[in-house]
């Protein structure tokens, strides 16, 4: 129950948003539909990374979220890329 560690005004907002949304993608606000509790995330760890996301140790690069280069979906899958592309390159060579 978020209502245990989210103020009622925050929780309203986000109840709002969903039934906007709902008018676009229908199904959006359903009974389905499971929203988690609050989320952090610390970004003071800084890897020392290539331009291509390659640590320190050779063939290891650091991409997503997980590896705190990034901060969403979109920067997420957009290191993945620059890091296969790097790794394929590699690869060839």
């Amino acid at each position: 129950d978020l209502s245990f560690v989210m103020p009622y005004r925050h929780l309203r907002d986000i109840m709002d948003m969903l039934e906007a949304m709902d008018k676009l993608v229908p199904g959006v606000n359903s009974r389905d539909t499971l929203l988690y509790g609050v989320e952090v995330k610390f970004y003071s760890a800084r890897l020392e990374l290539s331009s291509e996301l390659e640590t320190k140790i050779e063939n290891l690069y650091a991409v997503g979220d997980g590896a705190g280069v990034t901060r969403g979906l979109v920067q997420a899958s957009a290191s993945g890329v620059i890091a296969a592309r790097a790794a394929a390159e590699k690869m060839t060579d």
